[in-house]
C-alpha cells in the first residue's frame, strides 16, 4: 500500500498542496491531470528522488519519507525512456542488479530472462541510441524489472508509441500486473489507456487533489466541471431542474430538455455531461418511440478525424456528436442539415453529485 499523507512540496514556484491520496496493494493505478499539474513530481516522491516539505509518503504503513531511492524497492521509468546511452541493452538492464552488489551469474541469469521475455536477446549487445521507440520501450521496462520492484512508477510510457504499438504494450503492462502481482501508477493523459488498464484514478491540477476513486466511479460522477471536461467529457451543460420525482428529473438547458436518472429537486441549477459517443444520430424521418430522449437539431458543424466523424448540433443547447465515417455519409450529413437525436438518461451523468 502507497500513502500519500497531507504531501507538501515546493521545487521553485510550483508546490504540491496538501495530497493525500491511496494505493493499494496490487492496484493499477492512474494519476491524470494537464501538464504541470505536478504528476510526475509525484511519482518522484514516491521513488524517493524528492523529500516532503510536509506530510508523510508511506510504503506499507512505514513512514519512508526520507528513506533513500535505492531502499523502497520501487523501479520508475520516465516517458523519455532515460536509458544510459553509453551502455548496451544488456548493461543498462543490468544497471540496478549491480547496484544491488548481486552475484555476476544471478545478474546474468536474470538479464537474459528479460531479455527472453521482452523479445528483445537480439539486441542485447547494441547501444541504446541505435533502438527504435518500441525497442527503447522494451529496454527500459527491462531494467525498471530486473531489481524485482514491488511498485513499478511509468510516466507516460506509451505517449511516443504509434497507435499499433501502442496496442502492444497495452497488452504487456496487463501481463505484467497480472504476472508479477505489481502495484503500478502510471501517469497518463490517454483516456484508452486508463480504460484499459486502469482501477483506480487520482486528478491532479496545479498541484492539488481534484478527485480520487475507482475508474467507473470517476467517469461516471465527475466532481467538478474541470474533472468532466478533462477527462474528455465534449457536452459539459448547465441546466435547472423543471421537475423531479421517482428517481428520474426533467432538466431544461437553454430549451433543450431532457430526462436524467437523478434525485436533484425542482427548481435547482444542475451542470451535466454526456459523452459525444452517446448522443445518437438518426434521420429527421426515423420513427423512434419509446426512447429516453428523442430531441430535434439542426448540424451547426462536420469534422473528419480518420475513420470517425464529429458532429456540431444545435439542439437549443450545443451538443457534440461522433459517428463513424461510413454513417455520416449514408446520413449525408451537410452544415445546415436537420436530424433527430436520442440520449439515453442514464447516460447524462450530474457533475458533483
Amino acid at each position: 500500500m502507497i500513502e500519500f499523507d497531507r504531501v507538501g512540496l515546493a521545487l521553485g514556484e510550483f508546490s504540491l498542496k496538501d495530497i493525500s491520496f491511496t494505493v493499494r496493494g496490487g492496484e493499477y493505478f492512474f494519476i491524470i491531470g494537464p501538464s504541470g499539474a505536478g504528476k510526475t513530481i509525484i511519482l518522484e516522491a514516491i521513488a524517493g528522488l524528492h523529500v516532503p516539505d510536509t506530510g508523510r509518503i508511506l510504503l506499507s504503513g512505514k513512514d519512508v519519507s526520507t528513506i533513500p531511492p535505492e531502499q523502497r524497492g520501487v523501479g520508475l521509468v520516465y516517458q523519455d525512456y532515460s536509458l544510459f546511452p553509453h551502455m548496451t541493452v544488456e548493461k543498462n538492464i543490468a544497471f540496478g542488479l549491480r547496484m544491488h552488489h548481486l552475484p555476476s551469474s544471478e545478474i546474468q541469469r536474470r538479464v537474459e530472462e528479460l531479455l527472453s521475455r521482452f523479445g528483445i536477446f537480439h539486441l542485447r549487445s547494441r547501444e541504446t541510441l541505435n533502438l527504435s521507440g518500441g525497442e527503447m520501450q522494451r529496454v527500459a521496462l527491462a531494467r525498471a524489472l530486473a531489481i524485482d520492484p514491488q511498485i513499478l512508477l511509468l510516466d507516460e510510457p506509451l505517449s511516443a508509441l504509434d497507435p499499433g504499438m501502442k496496442e502492444y504494450f497495452i497488452q504487456v503492462l496487463k501481463e505484467i500486473h497480472r504476472d508479477n502481482g505489481l502495484t503500478i501508477i502510471q501517469v497518463s493523459h490517454n483516456r484508452h489507456e486508463i480504460l484499459s488498464l486502469g482501477t483506480r484514478m487520482a486528478l491532479i491540477m496545479d498541484g492539488r487533489l481534484e478527485q480520487e476513486g475507482s475508474v467507473r466511479q470517476v467517469y461516471a460522477s465527475p466532481a467538478t466541471r474541470e474533472v468532466a471536461e478533462f477527462i474528455g467529457y465534449e457536452n459539459v451543460i448547465d441546466g435547472v431542474v423543471v421537475s423531479s420525482g421517482d428517481g428520474e428529473c426533467l432538466i431544461d438547458a437553454s430549451g433543450l430538455k431532457l430526462r436524467a436518472s437523478c434525485t436533484v429537486p425542482a427548481g435547482q441549477g444542475v451542470t451535466f455531461c454526456i459523452g459525444a459517443d452517446e448522443v445518437v444520430l438518426h434521420s429527421p424521418q426515423a420513427s423512434l418511440s419509446g426512447k429516453d430522449n428523442t430531441v430535434q437539431g439542426m448540424v451547426n458543424a462536420i469534422t473528419q478525424s480518420g475513420y470517425l466523424t464529429r458532429v456540431v448540433i444545435d439542439a437549443g443547447a450545443t451538443l457534440s456528436a461522433v459517428i463513424v465515417r461510413e454513417m455520416a455519409d449514408e446520413m449525408a450529413l451537410r452544415v445546415g442539415s436537420p436530424v433527430l437525436l436520442t440520449i439515453r438518461k442514464n447516460a447524462i451523468r450530474m457533475i458533483g453529485k
